[in-house]
Protein backbone atom coordinates (compact mmCIF):
# COMPACT_ATOMS: atom_id res chain seq x y z
CA UNK A 1 0.00 0.00 0.00
CA UNK A 2 2.92 2.35 0.74
CA UNK A 3 4.26 1.92 -2.77
CA UNK A 4 0.81 2.66 -4.18
CA UNK A 5 0.53 5.81 -2.11
CA UNK A 6 3.93 7.07 -3.25
CA UNK A 7 3.09 6.38 -6.87
CA UNK A 8 0.02 8.60 -6.73
CA UNK A 9 1.07 11.35 -4.36
CA UNK A 10 1.95 13.71 -7.22
CA UNK A 11 -1.17 13.10 -9.30
CA UNK A 12 -3.98 13.44 -6.77
CA UNK A 13 -6.76 14.47 -9.18
CA UNK A 14 -6.17 12.55 -12.41
CA UNK A 15 -9.48 12.04 -14.24
CA UNK A 16 -9.22 8.26 -14.69
CA UNK A 17 -9.47 5.76 -11.87
CA UNK A 18 -6.08 5.20 -10.30
CA UNK A 19 -4.89 2.01 -8.65
CA UNK A 20 -5.48 3.69 -5.30
CA UNK A 21 -9.10 4.46 -6.23
CA UNK A 22 -9.74 0.90 -7.35
CA UNK A 23 -8.14 -0.49 -4.22
CA UNK A 24 -10.36 1.57 -1.90
CA UNK A 25 -13.46 0.82 -3.97
CA UNK A 26 -12.75 -2.90 -3.69
CA UNK A 27 -12.42 -2.50 0.06
CA UNK A 28 -15.82 -0.80 0.12
CA UNK A 29 -17.60 -3.38 -2.00
CA UNK A 30 -17.84 -6.25 0.49
CA UNK A 31 -19.16 -4.25 3.47
CA UNK A 32 -21.54 -2.40 1.15
CA UNK A 33 -23.02 -5.66 -0.13
CA UNK A 34 -23.31 -6.98 3.42
CA UNK A 35 -24.92 -3.75 4.64
CA UNK A 36 -27.24 -3.59 1.64
CA UNK A 37 -28.50 -7.11 2.26
CA UNK A 38 -28.83 -6.56 5.99
CA UNK A 39 -30.64 -3.23 5.92
CA UNK A 40 -32.91 -4.27 3.05
CA UNK A 41 -33.83 -7.50 4.82
CA UNK A 42 -34.59 -5.67 8.07
CA UNK A 43 -36.78 -3.13 6.28
CA UNK A 44 -38.56 -5.89 4.35
CA UNK A 45 -39.23 -7.94 7.48
CA UNK A 46 -40.63 -4.94 9.33
CA UNK A 47 -42.57 -3.58 6.36
CA UNK A 48 -43.91 -6.74 4.70
CA UNK A 49 -43.26 -10.07 6.39
CA UNK A 50 -45.40 -9.44 9.47
CA UNK A 51 -48.21 -8.11 7.28
CA UNK A 52 -48.03 -11.16 5.01
CA UNK A 53 -48.05 -13.56 7.97
CA UNK A 54 -51.19 -11.90 9.28
CA UNK A 55 -52.87 -12.32 5.88
CA UNK A 56 -51.79 -15.97 5.76
CA UNK A 57 -53.51 -16.54 9.09
CA UNK A 58 -56.61 -14.38 8.58
CA UNK A 59 -57.25 -14.75 4.85
CA UNK A 60 -55.57 -18.08 4.01
CA UNK A 61 -52.95 -16.41 1.84
CA UNK A 62 -50.88 -19.08 0.07
CA UNK A 63 -47.14 -19.39 0.58
CA UNK A 64 -46.36 -18.93 -3.13
CA UNK A 65 -48.53 -15.81 -3.33
CA UNK A 66 -46.92 -14.44 -0.17
CA UNK A 67 -43.45 -15.07 -1.64
CA UNK A 68 -44.43 -13.34 -4.87
CA UNK A 69 -45.70 -10.29 -2.97
CA UNK A 70 -42.52 -10.24 -0.89
CA UNK A 71 -40.27 -10.30 -3.96
CA UNK A 72 -42.30 -7.60 -5.68
CA UNK A 73 -41.93 -5.35 -2.65
CA UNK A 74 -38.17 -5.84 -2.30
CA UNK A 75 -37.15 -2.95 -4.65
CA UNK A 76 -39.05 -0.51 -2.43
CA UNK A 77 -37.06 -1.58 0.62
CA UNK A 78 -33.84 -1.71 -1.39
CA UNK A 79 -34.26 2.01 -2.06
CA UNK A 80 -34.22 2.58 1.70
CA UNK A 81 -31.32 0.20 2.28
CA UNK A 82 -28.86 1.67 -0.23
CA UNK A 83 -28.09 4.95 1.66
CA UNK A 84 -27.58 3.04 4.91
CA UNK A 85 -25.35 0.52 3.14
CA UNK A 86 -23.25 3.36 1.72
CA UNK A 87 -22.65 4.74 5.21
CA UNK A 88 -21.82 1.30 6.59
CA UNK A 89 -19.66 0.29 3.63
CA UNK A 90 -17.54 3.44 3.47
CA UNK A 91 -17.14 3.62 7.26
CA UNK A 92 -16.05 0.00 7.62
CA UNK A 93 -13.73 0.09 4.59
CA UNK A 94 -11.88 3.22 5.69
CA UNK A 95 -11.74 1.93 9.27
CA UNK A 96 -10.05 -1.23 8.01
CA UNK A 97 -7.55 0.83 6.04
CA UNK A 98 -6.86 2.95 9.10
CA UNK A 99 -6.43 -0.09 11.34
CA UNK A 100 -3.90 -1.59 8.92
CA UNK A 101 -1.97 1.72 8.92
CA UNK A 102 -2.49 2.09 5.17
CA UNK A 103 -4.09 5.53 5.55
CA UNK A 104 -1.17 6.63 7.71
CA UNK A 105 1.16 5.59 4.91
CA UNK A 106 -0.85 7.64 2.44
CA UNK A 107 -0.83 10.70 4.69
CA UNK A 108 2.94 10.39 5.18
CA UNK A 109 3.31 10.64 1.40
CA UNK A 110 1.24 13.81 1.24
CA UNK A 111 -2.09 12.27 0.20
CA UNK A 112 -4.68 14.14 2.24
CA UNK A 113 -8.19 13.18 3.36
CA UNK A 114 -9.82 15.01 0.44
CA UNK A 115 -7.96 12.80 -2.03
CA UNK A 116 -8.64 9.67 0.01
CA UNK A 117 -12.36 10.38 0.13
CA UNK A 118 -12.63 10.60 -3.66
CA UNK A 119 -13.45 6.89 -4.16
CA UNK A 120 -16.25 7.20 -1.60
CA UNK A 121 -17.64 10.18 -3.53
CA UNK A 122 -17.54 8.16 -6.77
CA UNK A 123 -19.28 5.22 -5.07
CA UNK A 124 -21.85 7.55 -3.49
CA UNK A 125 -22.63 9.16 -6.84
CA UNK A 126 -23.03 5.74 -8.49
CA UNK A 127 -25.37 4.71 -5.66
CA UNK A 128 -27.29 7.97 -6.13
CA UNK A 129 -27.90 7.26 -9.82
CA UNK A 130 -28.81 3.63 -9.17
CA UNK A 131 -31.19 4.57 -6.34
CA UNK A 132 -32.91 7.20 -8.46
CA UNK A 133 -33.38 4.74 -11.34
CA UNK A 134 -34.63 2.02 -8.99
CA UNK A 135 -37.02 4.42 -7.28
CA UNK A 136 -38.39 5.68 -10.59
CA UNK A 137 -38.44 2.73 -12.99
CA UNK A 138 -38.66 -0.40 -10.86
CA UNK A 139 -40.00 0.10 -7.33
CA UNK A 140 -43.32 1.93 -8.01
CA UNK A 141 -44.80 -0.44 -10.65
CA UNK A 142 -43.62 -3.54 -8.78
CA UNK A 143 -45.02 -2.29 -5.47
CA UNK A 144 -48.37 -1.56 -7.11
CA UNK A 145 -48.35 -5.00 -8.71
CA UNK A 146 -47.63 -6.50 -5.29
CA UNK A 147 -50.74 -4.87 -3.83
CA UNK A 148 -52.87 -6.11 -6.72
CA UNK A 149 -51.43 -9.63 -6.38
CA UNK A 150 -52.22 -9.67 -2.67
CA UNK A 151 -55.79 -8.47 -3.19
CA UNK A 152 -56.45 -11.15 -5.81
CA UNK A 153 -54.85 -13.86 -3.67
CA UNK A 154 -57.05 -13.10 -0.67
CA UNK A 155 -60.07 -12.68 -2.95
CA UNK A 156 -60.60 -9.10 -1.87
CA UNK A 157 -59.77 -7.01 -4.94
CA UNK A 158 -60.09 -3.27 -4.59
CA UNK A 159 -61.30 -1.05 -7.45
CA UNK A 160 -58.67 1.08 -9.11
CA UNK A 161 -60.87 4.15 -8.76
CA UNK A 162 -62.84 6.02 -6.14
CA UNK A 163 -66.34 4.58 -5.95
CA UNK A 164 -68.18 7.04 -3.71
CA UNK A 165 -68.38 10.73 -2.91
CA UNK A 166 -66.34 12.25 -5.73
CA UNK A 167 -65.91 15.91 -4.91
CA UNK A 168 -64.22 18.51 -7.10
CA UNK A 169 -63.76 22.26 -6.79
CA UNK A 170 -62.49 24.53 -9.55
CA UNK A 171 -61.04 27.97 -8.98
CA UNK A 172 -60.08 30.77 -11.37
CA UNK A 173 -58.49 34.04 -10.39
CA UNK A 174 -58.75 33.11 -6.74
CA UNK A 175 -62.53 32.73 -6.92
CA UNK A 176 -64.62 29.59 -6.79
CA UNK A 177 -65.98 28.71 -10.23
CA UNK A 178 -67.53 25.28 -9.82
CA UNK A 179 -68.47 22.57 -7.34
CA UNK A 180 -68.95 19.07 -8.72
CA UNK A 181 -70.25 16.21 -6.56
CA UNK A 182 -71.16 12.63 -7.48
CA UNK A 183 -72.60 10.19 -4.99
CA UNK A 184 -71.13 7.07 -6.64
CA UNK A 185 -69.00 6.01 -9.61
CA UNK A 186 -68.65 2.63 -11.35
CA UNK A 187 -65.60 3.49 -13.43
CA UNK A 188 -67.55 4.89 -16.38
CA UNK A 189 -70.76 6.52 -15.16
CA UNK A 190 -71.22 8.83 -12.18
CA UNK A 191 -74.50 8.67 -10.33
CA UNK A 192 -76.58 11.31 -8.50
CA UNK A 193 -74.55 14.28 -9.70
CA UNK A 194 -74.88 17.86 -8.50
CA UNK A 195 -73.04 20.78 -10.09
CA UNK A 196 -72.96 24.36 -8.81
CA UNK A 197 -71.54 27.03 -11.11
CA UNK A 198 -70.47 30.47 -9.85
CA UNK A 199 -69.73 33.82 -11.46
CA UNK A 200 -67.71 36.36 -9.48
CA UNK A 201 -68.51 34.56 -6.27
CA UNK A 202 -72.26 34.41 -6.96
CA UNK A 203 -74.17 31.17 -7.53
CA UNK A 204 -75.57 31.19 -11.06
CA UNK A 205 -76.43 27.60 -12.05
CA UNK A 206 -77.56 24.43 -10.30
CA UNK A 207 -77.59 21.20 -12.28
CA UNK A 208 -78.68 17.85 -10.87
CA UNK A 209 -78.76 14.57 -12.77
CA UNK A 210 -79.25 10.89 -12.12
CA UNK A 211 -76.23 10.05 -14.27
CA UNK A 212 -73.24 11.82 -15.83
CA UNK A 213 -70.78 10.35 -18.29
CA UNK A 214 -67.70 11.78 -19.97
CA UNK A 215 -68.07 11.70 -23.77
CA UNK A 216 -64.53 12.62 -24.79
CA UNK A 217 -64.97 16.40 -25.05
CA UNK A 218 -67.87 17.16 -22.69
CA UNK A 219 -70.19 15.68 -20.08
CA UNK A 220 -73.48 14.03 -20.95
CA UNK A 221 -76.02 14.45 -18.14
CA UNK A 222 -79.11 12.23 -18.10
CA UNK A 223 -82.48 12.65 -16.37
CA UNK A 224 -81.79 15.91 -14.64
CA UNK A 225 -82.90 19.43 -13.89
CA UNK A 226 -81.30 22.76 -14.71
CA UNK A 227 -81.78 25.97 -12.74
CA UNK A 228 -80.41 29.38 -13.68
CA UNK A 229 -80.30 31.96 -10.88
CA UNK A 230 -80.35 35.73 -11.06
CA UNK A 231 -78.35 38.05 -8.85
CA UNK A 232 -80.99 38.03 -6.13
CA UNK A 233 -80.92 34.19 -6.00
CA UNK A 234 -84.30 33.85 -7.70
CA UNK A 235 -84.78 31.27 -10.44
CA UNK A 236 -84.52 32.93 -13.82
CA UNK A 237 -85.03 29.63 -15.65
CA UNK A 238 -85.77 26.05 -14.60
CA UNK A 239 -86.18 23.04 -16.79
CA UNK A 240 -85.94 19.26 -16.78
CA UNK A 241 -84.11 17.29 -19.42
CA UNK A 242 -83.64 13.70 -20.51
CA UNK A 243 -80.13 14.30 -21.86
CA UNK A 244 -78.00 17.41 -22.00
CA UNK A 245 -74.34 18.12 -22.78
CA UNK A 246 -72.17 20.43 -20.64
CA UNK A 247 -68.67 21.58 -21.57
CA UNK A 248 -67.08 21.08 -18.16
CA UNK A 249 -63.51 19.80 -17.60
CA UNK A 250 -62.78 16.10 -17.23
CA UNK A 251 -61.03 16.63 -13.87
CA UNK A 252 -63.61 14.86 -11.65
CA UNK A 253 -62.94 11.66 -13.62
CA UNK A 254 -59.19 12.13 -13.23
CA UNK A 255 -59.56 12.59 -9.47
CA UNK A 256 -61.79 9.53 -9.13
CA UNK A 257 -59.58 7.28 -11.25
CA UNK A 258 -56.38 7.96 -9.27
CA UNK A 259 -56.44 6.10 -5.96
CA UNK A 260 -52.80 4.95 -5.76
CA UNK A 261 -50.56 6.16 -2.96
CA UNK A 262 -47.45 8.20 -3.91
CA UNK A 263 -45.13 5.24 -3.22
CA UNK A 264 -46.80 3.39 -6.12
CA UNK A 265 -46.18 6.24 -8.56
CA UNK A 266 -43.16 7.69 -10.33
CA UNK A 267 -42.24 11.34 -9.83
CA UNK A 268 -43.62 12.10 -13.29
CA UNK A 269 -46.97 10.53 -12.40
CA UNK A 270 -47.07 12.41 -9.12
CA UNK A 271 -46.32 15.67 -10.92
CA UNK A 272 -49.13 15.05 -13.41
CA UNK A 273 -51.55 14.28 -10.59
CA UNK A 274 -50.47 17.49 -8.85
CA UNK A 275 -51.68 19.45 -11.86
CA UNK A 276 -55.13 17.94 -11.34
CA UNK A 277 -55.08 18.63 -7.60
CA UNK A 278 -54.03 22.23 -8.22
CA UNK A 279 -57.28 22.81 -10.14
CA UNK A 280 -59.38 21.24 -7.41
CA UNK A 281 -58.36 23.71 -4.71
CA UNK A 282 -57.73 20.94 -2.14
CA UNK A 283 -54.85 22.72 -0.36
CA UNK A 284 -54.22 20.06 2.29
CA UNK A 285 -54.01 17.19 -0.15
CA UNK A 286 -51.96 19.30 -2.52
CA UNK A 287 -49.37 19.97 0.21
CA UNK A 288 -49.14 16.28 1.10
CA UNK A 289 -48.52 15.22 -2.47
CA UNK A 290 -45.97 17.98 -3.03
CA UNK A 291 -44.03 16.81 0.01
CA UNK A 292 -44.12 13.22 -1.25
CA UNK A 293 -42.83 14.32 -4.65
CA UNK A 294 -39.89 16.17 -3.08
CA UNK A 295 -39.17 13.17 -0.83
CA UNK A 296 -38.96 10.91 -3.86
CA UNK A 297 -36.61 13.31 -5.65
CA UNK A 298 -34.36 14.04 -2.68
CA UNK A 299 -33.87 10.57 -1.15
CA UNK A 300 -31.16 9.38 -3.62
CA UNK A 301 -28.90 12.32 -2.67
CA UNK A 302 -28.59 10.83 0.80
CA UNK A 303 -26.34 8.12 -0.70
CA UNK A 304 -23.65 10.64 -1.59
CA UNK A 305 -23.76 12.42 1.78
CA UNK A 306 -23.69 9.20 3.79
CA UNK A 307 -20.78 7.87 1.72
CA UNK A 308 -18.68 10.94 2.61
CA UNK A 309 -19.74 10.84 6.26
CA UNK A 310 -18.74 7.19 6.56
CA UNK A 311 -15.41 7.75 4.83
CA UNK A 312 -14.46 10.69 7.05
CA UNK A 313 -15.52 8.77 10.16
CA UNK A 314 -13.27 5.89 9.12
CA UNK A 315 -10.34 8.21 8.38
CA UNK A 316 -10.60 10.32 11.53
CA UNK A 317 -11.46 7.59 14.04
CA UNK A 318 -8.49 6.41 16.11
CA UNK A 319 -7.30 2.87 15.58
CA UNK A 320 -8.56 1.88 19.01
CA UNK A 321 -11.65 4.09 19.02
CA UNK A 322 -13.88 2.68 16.31
CA UNK A 323 -16.76 2.30 18.75
CA UNK A 324 -16.93 6.06 19.09
CA UNK A 325 -17.00 6.52 15.33
CA UNK A 326 -19.69 3.87 14.92
CA UNK A 327 -21.73 5.46 17.70
CA UNK A 328 -21.44 8.84 15.97
CA UNK A 329 -22.68 7.32 12.69
CA UNK A 330 -25.69 5.86 14.50
CA UNK A 331 -26.41 9.28 15.99
CA UNK A 332 -26.26 10.85 12.52
CA UNK A 333 -28.63 8.23 11.10
CA UNK A 334 -31.05 8.55 13.98
CA UNK A 335 -30.88 12.34 13.83
CA UNK A 336 -31.59 12.31 10.12
CA UNK A 337 -34.66 10.11 10.33
CA UNK A 338 -36.07 12.01 13.30
CA UNK A 339 -35.55 15.37 11.59
CA UNK A 340 -36.91 14.01 8.29
CA UNK A 341 -40.06 12.78 10.04
CA UNK A 342 -40.56 16.09 11.83
CA UNK A 343 -40.04 18.22 8.74
CA UNK A 344 -42.30 15.98 6.66
CA UNK A 345 -45.04 16.55 9.22
CA UNK A 346 -44.35 20.30 9.13
CA UNK A 347 -44.47 20.30 5.33
CA UNK A 348 -47.76 18.40 5.14
CA UNK A 349 -49.21 20.67 7.81
CA UNK A 350 -48.20 23.83 5.94
CA UNK A 351 -45.69 25.10 8.52
CA UNK A 352 -42.84 25.01 5.99
CA UNK A 353 -42.78 24.78 2.19
CA UNK A 354 -42.70 21.22 0.79
CA UNK A 355 -39.28 21.70 -0.80
CA UNK A 356 -37.82 22.81 2.56
CA UNK A 357 -39.51 19.95 4.42
CA UNK A 358 -37.98 17.32 2.13
CA UNK A 359 -34.58 18.78 1.25
CA UNK A 360 -33.47 20.46 4.49
CA UNK A 361 -32.60 17.21 6.35
CA UNK A 362 -30.52 16.08 3.35
CA UNK A 363 -28.80 19.46 3.17
CA UNK A 364 -27.97 19.25 6.87
CA UNK A 365 -26.40 15.80 6.40
CA UNK A 366 -24.40 17.14 3.43
CA UNK A 367 -23.22 20.10 5.50
CA UNK A 368 -22.12 17.75 8.28
CA UNK A 369 -20.24 15.63 5.75
CA UNK A 370 -18.43 18.65 4.28
CA UNK A 371 -17.68 20.02 7.77
CA UNK A 372 -16.19 16.71 8.87
CA UNK A 373 -14.10 16.52 5.70
CA UNK A 374 -12.84 20.08 6.20
CA UNK A 375 -11.94 19.35 9.80
CA UNK A 376 -10.12 16.12 8.86
CA UNK A 377 -8.18 17.90 6.11
CA UNK A 378 -6.86 20.50 8.58
CA UNK A 379 -5.52 17.92 11.02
Amino acid sequence: MLAIARAFEKIPWQPRFSLLDRYILREMLRPFVFGFGTFTAIAAVIGTVFYLIRNMVEHNLGILSALQVFLLRLPTFAVLGIPMAMLFGSFLAYSQLSRRSELIACKSCGIGPVRLVRPAVVAGFAALVFTFALNELVAPPMAYRAIQTLEVAIQHPQPTFQTRHIFYRRFAGGQLQQLFFAHHFDGKVMGQVTVLNFEQGQLREIITAQEAQWQGTAWLFRRGTYHHLTGDRDYDAAETFAERTFAYPRTPIDLAMETRAPEFMTSREIYQYLQILAESGDAKRLRQWRVQLQEKLSLPFLCLSFAVVGAVLGISSPRQGQGRAFGLSVVIIFGYYVSAFIFTAFGEGGAVPPIVASWLPKVVVSAIALGMLYHANRH
